[in-house]
Parts: C-alpha cells; sequence; structure tokens
C-alpha cells in the first residue's frame, strides 16, 4: 500500500507540475495573490491562472502593470468601465474589497491577461517553494523513470 501512494503521489506530483509547464509554454502565467484587495473571490496566497486574453469587457478581472514610484508591480483587479481617450482605450479598475476605483488608468498594453482560474492557498506553496518546485520537478521525473527502469529490468529478469 505504501508503494501505491508513494508511487500515485508522485505522479500526481508530477502531472501538476507538467500542466503548469505547459500552460506558460501556451502564454499563460500563474501569479500568487499577496493581498485581500480581491476578496471574498480570491483569497490572499490563492495561486491564480492568468490567460492571455485581448478582449476585455467590463466585469473581467485582468492582471495588468503599474508604474508607482519607479516601481512596477503586478495587479489583479476588476474591470468596472472602459472609456476612450485621445483615442485610446483605457480600463478603470478597482478590487472588490475596496471603495474606490484604482487611482490609475490601465492601458490595453498594459494587460497581461484576464483570470482563468483561481486555487485557494495554493500559492503558500507556489511562493514560499518556488525555489523547492524547480528542485521537486527533476526529482520526481527521475525517480518515475527509475521506478519504470525497475520495473521494465525485474520483469525482463535482467
Amino acid at each position: 500500500m505504501r508503494n501505491f501512494l508513494e508511487s500515485f503521489l508522485a505522479y500526481v506530483l508530477f502531472s501538476v507540475l507538467t500542466l503548469l509547464i505547459l500552460l506558460h509554454l501556451l502564454g499563460f502565467k500563474s501569479v500568487v495573490v499577496l493581498t485581500d484587495s480581491m476578496e471574498p473571490m480570491i483569497s490572499p496566497f490563492s495561486l491564480v491562472i492568468i490567460s492571455p486574453e485581448e478582449d476585455i469587457k467590463i466585469g473581467d478581472v485582468v492582471l495588468y502593470e503599474v508604474e508607482l514610484s519607479k516601481k512596477k508591480y503586478k495587479v489583479l483587479h476588476r474591470v468596472i468601465d472602459i472609456k476612450e481617450r485621445e483615442e485610446q482605450i483605457i480600463y478603470i479598475t478597482k478590487g472588490d474589497n475596496r471603495r474606490y476605483a484604482d487611482a490609475w488608468y490601465v492601458n490595453k498594453e498594459d494587460i497581461i491577461g484576464k483570470l482563468l482560474i483561481s486555487i485557494p492557498y495554493v500559492g503558500y506553496v507556489s511562493y514560499y517553494g518556488v525555489h523547492l518546485l524547480s528542485l521537486i520537478y527533476p526529482l520526481v521525473s527521475t525517480y518515475l523513470f527509475y521506478r519504470l527502469f525497475l520495473r521494465v529490468w525485474v520483469k525482463n529478469g535482467s
């Protein structure tokens, strides 16, 4: 039973990491939410998957980049209005847990993508273990190949 559980957990971890890598290669981004600005929909330390999106509508939750005090930040907020200013589309955004709209306008070029899915609390692992995950994937892959090699080798009697 222990071998089954170890193998099962290794396959699950391998599958999840492979899926995240594949999504990244397809242009999707994963980000850990650090604030409560989108509660109750998105809790702090949720892992959010962002899809590259061109068609942004009012009500969409978008990830965008904003520069404040010469530093760039990524912000995940809801689009509450869309306006045209000087022949350019701008988005007005606001956190669901905030009383007022953001003090800045968001240009189309600043938008990274639109919220696809939010996975609560998974961000703890990602945020605190980002270096650990880069070590785990090769270890799990090596372990799975080792187990496969043993099965084939033992099965063939060599």
